[in-house]
């Protein structure tokens, strides 16, 4: 049996589980390759950020962070967007500004997540209306048919099971990447916040020579 037969075969819920599922795969492909060494860039943007910064070069640590694509060069350009006219290259509402756009920055990370939770959340009642749907046919069926009988039942439990089936999967591939991004974005946020902080001292180290 085909996979698009056995689709068929499930009834017409099997076509909202298709779509759940296509939704699924989308989101776990886009945040696979939107967060595709994402630390190891962040980190390199660093490190050339502070050299430049160090060596008393803010153009080529302005230039580096209009060009890096990195959420940490984001961060750095909140430090060139207003002047500042202290004595002192940070002051707190730069830092402020800088959290801010940290914060800011964190929460989209989880960018799409929500489908992933609330299609894991879903799919299994799908699945069981699916089934409830099977039961109804197989009862309808028997009742035209004045007689009971494997046969007679036989089409309205197979879509109840395939519905069944075709909903726990779908679940079980949506929490297990909701629950593996979770954790990998959590991560990704406390590394953000540790490498904001040493971007942040070494701006504090040069910012009195500027």
């Amino acid at each position: 049996m085909s996979l698009w037969t056995l689709i068929k075969s499930g009834g017409w819920v099997m076509f909202p589980l298709l779509i759940c599922s296509i939704a699924v795969w989308g989101v776990v492909l886009e945040r696979f390759w939107t967060l595709k060494n994402w630390k190891e860039k962040n980190r390199g943007f660093l490190l050339s950020f502070s050299n430049s910064w160090l060596r008393g070069d803010i153009d080529a640590a302005r230039k580096l962070s209009e060009k890096s694509d990195t959420t940490l060069a984001n961060l750095a350009l909140e430090l060139f967007a207003t002047p500042s006219t202290s004595k002192n290259f940070l002051n707190d509402k730069l830092i402020r500004k800088v959290e801010r756009r940290r914060l800011e920055a964190s929460s989209e990370m989880k960018k799409f997540l929500w489908i992933l939770g609330t299609i894991g959340s879903a799919s299994p009642f799908i699945g069981l209306f699916g089934t409830v749907v099977g039961i109804i046919r197989s009862f309808v069926s028997m009742s035209e048919a004045g007689s009971g009988g494997f046969a007679v039942v036989a089409g309205g439990i197979s879509e109840a099971l395939i519905a069944t089936a075709g909903g726990i999967l779908v679940a079980v591939i949506a929490v297990f990447f909701y629950n593996y991004f979770q954790v990998k974005i959590s991560q990704m946020q406390f590394n953000l916040k540790l490498m904001t902080e040493e971007m942040l001292e070494v701006c504090e180290t040069k910012g009195t020579s500027q």
